[in-house]
């Protein structure tokens, strides 16, 4: 009966994640689900079933032997199918150490096409400073480098790799940098860059389901589809998670006494450069609001 029990709840995590519309609608399913269950639980029964499973080897061998077998009228459809399932089982069965896995794949030939600052470079000495004003919880492993690179970016991967181009330790004076670090980290700490993960998958999910129709979809309906799925995957993370990370980032310019305006002075710098760290973020003018008014 345990398992059974167990499994339920996957199922119907997945169904919220799958079916969620809008951010806030999300959120509420989700916290009624965890006001019984304990999120972790459902993390540690995903994660055990997660690990007898290799997604992307079953579904090459699925779709392969569907191209071998069958009619290309059959089987690219049935191909789509195949995908969409795995999706939702990405979308459902991610936990941390296959995300660190990717990232530490991703890190890497990012660095490899990358000049890197040394221990010794003073954007790298000057970062290094700032972060030592963050309190870092002991179970978050941060693995922090400078890119030699005037745009104003940002990298943080859900391994703990942070990659800051030395652009934007030029441009933002040490208190706006804190705050941006603090963001970062704060997303690291929440672990939001699973619930993108899956809701990206989840997306991905959608599409291929739209793609099985094919013709029997209109042209504007499945644009229309196409084009929701796309814009959801836009921003990394949702609205809230957003505001819980800058809320985040200003209590830590709080605990070292100085102002929230360079938290607002920070994000308007950016936005007035028109910022690629803001590309994922499109909600910045929120954010600007949400601090100044709410915090």
């Amino acid at each position: 009966m345990k398992i059974i029990k167990d499994i339920s709840i996957v199922i119907i995590s997945l169904g919220i994640m799958i079916n969620g519309v809008s951010a806030e609608e999300e959120k509420s399913y989700w916290d009624k689900i965890t006001d019984v269950v304990n999120t972790d639980k459902i993390d540690e029964v995903l994660s055990d079933i997660s690990d007898k499973i290799d997604i992307d080897d079953k579904e090459k061998t699925i779709v392969n032997k569907l191209k071998d077998k069958l009619p290309d009228m059959i089987s690219t459809p049935a191909s789509y199918m195949v995908k969409s399932t795995s999706d939702m089982m990405r979308a459902t069965l991610a936990n941390d150490k296959d995300l660190a896995k990717e990232a530490d794949k991703d890190v890497k030939k990012i660095d490899d096409n990358q000049t890197i600052a040394k221990d010794i470079d003073q954007y790298y000495l000057d970062l290094k400073k700032v972060i030592k004003k963050i309190d870092i919880p002991k179970d978050l492993k941060l693995d922090v480098k400078v890119y030699m690179n005037p745009m104003l970016y940002i990298l943080t991967f859900p391994n703990g790799a942070i990659r800051v181009n030395s652009g934007v330790i030029e441009a933002l004076n040490d208190n706006e940098l804190l705050f941006l670090m603090a963001h970062e980290i704060a997303h690291l700490k929440n672990k939001d860059y699973k619930s993108s993960y899956r809701k990206a998958h989840a997306m991905f999910a959608v599409e291929d389901a739209i793609n099985i129709l094919g013709s029997g979809v209109s042209s504007t309906s499945n644009g229309l589809l196409s084009s929701v799925t796309s814009s959801m995957r836009k921003s990394r993370f949702q609205k809230d998670e957003e505001f819980k990370a800058d809320e985040y980032a200003v209590e830590v310019l709080q605990k070292n006494k100085i102002d929230k305006k360079y938290a607002v002075d920070s994000l308007e710098y950016l936005q007035y450069m028109n910022s690629p760290i803001l590309k994922m973020h499109p909600t910045g003018y929120e954010r600007i609001k949400h601090i100044e008014d709410d915090l």
